[in-house]
């Protein structure tokens, strides 16, 4: 009995599966009718969000940065910087227009030295 149902299975299987409509995939039963799988389909570029400092500044808790880290500092630029994690993340505005996001630094506090 179990003989006849994996022949029955794999005779199913082996049989591609008709495109429902021009240009779809033959892929087989489980994605009969389906355009284009997932994993065939072009990707597709994702517009980055960009976060401002005002929506910054009213969800994430932080202390404001006298200063920018070397690696972050550019003219028109300020910082914020909050703890999750053990880490430091640093954040870098801009002071233009709505004050868009520049970059973001991780600084891991075990790496972190303070002057004597």
């Amino acid at each position: 009995m179990a003989r006849m149902i994996l022949a029955a299975v794999i005779a199913c299987l082996a049989v591609p599966a008709a495109a429902s409509q021009p240009g779809e995939y033959k892929t087989g039963p489980q994605t009969e009718g389906v355009a284009a799988p997932i994993n065939l389909a072009p990707r597709r570029p994702v517009p980055m969000a960009v976060m401002n400092y005002e929506t910054f500044e009213a969800t994430v808790d932080h202390a404001d940065l006298p200063e920018c880290p070397k690696a972050l500092a550019a003219e028109g630029r300020f910082c914020r910087a909050t703890i999750h994690d053990d880490a430091l993340h640093v954040f870098a505005f801009s002071e233009d227009l709505d004050q868009p996001l520049h970059a973001v630094m991780d600084f891991p506090m075990d790496e972190i030295r303070f002057p004597d």
